[in-house]
């Protein structure tokens, strides 16, 4: 089996997979909607990957990083078995896979038809959605292109997107590496965590709103579960704007429990996790955690 993860764009991931599993999945990139796969090391080394795009009966295009968007180096290929023999021998860990194509720097970052005006609001407004660690890197990109979305004003493309969110991206990353190990966004993770398996529907940056969540929270409901408790975008916001956390909790109607007895286990919960939890006992109010140092982890693998 190789060490390495595999994912593409339709079906599980393979973790650990056999030699003839890898090429089975490089063999059919280019149908429709499978049109990619990327490889990641295990265990993972989220800018340490080699990952393949097709469309149709095109050549496959080859793309392999070994640090920053400096070390991110791209060719073609346009044999299907000259291409998995590159891949297995980077999963082997080898060196024949960094001569057997023609690689060459790749320009992940510019983006010479953006107003530098505009590149600078968006670098701002991406450095935001990374700040809160939620957002995976494609999630950043989009988030980009819904915000500047003003015909006639400004707009951007989905790879002008990712261009200018490469950087922040990698800021965070390199940020992350002097981190604690344990943060106060993994201390809330594990609070949650304890919380659902205390019979609770327990969901992080849930939905837009606190009315959205309250109407939604019960889709999410699993056998058993008496009661919720949820943070949404909006807090999710704060957090990442260096403010506390507001966690939102209530009991489900046919449960026979109150909300007053659920807001009296999450606040427990909270406190047990080593988190600054308030509340005053009324089952109409929110619980505040603060002060937080949010500092949530990127999304891996991304």
């Amino acid at each position: 089996m190789l060490e390495i993860t595999v994912k593409a764009e339709t079906g599980p991931d393979l973790s650990r997979p056999t030699e003839t599993e890898l090429a089975a999945l490089l063999r059919r990139i280019g149908g429709a909607g499978d049109q990619f796969a990327v490889a990641l090391r295990i265990p993972d080394e989220p800018e340490e990957f080699v990952q393949t795009l097709r469309e149709g009966d095109g050549p496959f295009v080859v793309e392999y990083r070994d640090g920053g968007p400096e070390q991110h180096f791209r060719a073609e290929c346009a044999d299907a078995d000259h291409l998995i023999q590159v891949f297995l021998d980077w999963a082997r860990g080898g060196e024949f896979w960094r001569t057997a194509l023609e690689w060459r720097p790749a320009d992940l970052v510019s983006t010479p038809d953006v107003p530098p005006e505009l590149r600078a609001d968006a670098e701002e407004q991406a450095r935001k959605s990374i700040r809160s660690g939620f957002r995976t890197f494609r999630q950043v990109a989009q988030d980009l292109c819904d915000v500047f979305d003003d015909p006639g004003v400004s707009s951007l493309s989905l790879d002008e997107a990712a261009r200018i969110a490469s950087g922040p991206w990698q800021e965070r990353l390199a940020e992350q590496a002097a981190w604690p190990e344990v943060t106060d966004a993994d201390r809330v993770a594990g609070a949650f965590a304890a919380l659902e398996r205390q019979g609770l529907t327990a969901r992080m940056n849930f939905t837009c709103c606190s009315g959205c969540g309250l109407a939604e929270i019960g889709a999410e409901r699993a056998e058993g579960d008496h009661g919720f408790v949820f943070f949404h975008y909006q807090d999710t916001a704060m957090l990442a704007d260096g403010g506390g956390l507001s966690v939102r909790y209530g009991a489900y109607a046919d449960s026979g429990r109150e909300r007053a007895e659920v807001g009296r286990t999450v606040l427990a919960t909270l406190t047990e996790a080593g988190l600054p939890a308030e509340w005053d006992g009324n089952p109409d109010k929110v619980i505040a955690v603060a002060p937080l140092d949010w500092r949530k982890r990127l999304p891996t693998g991304d």
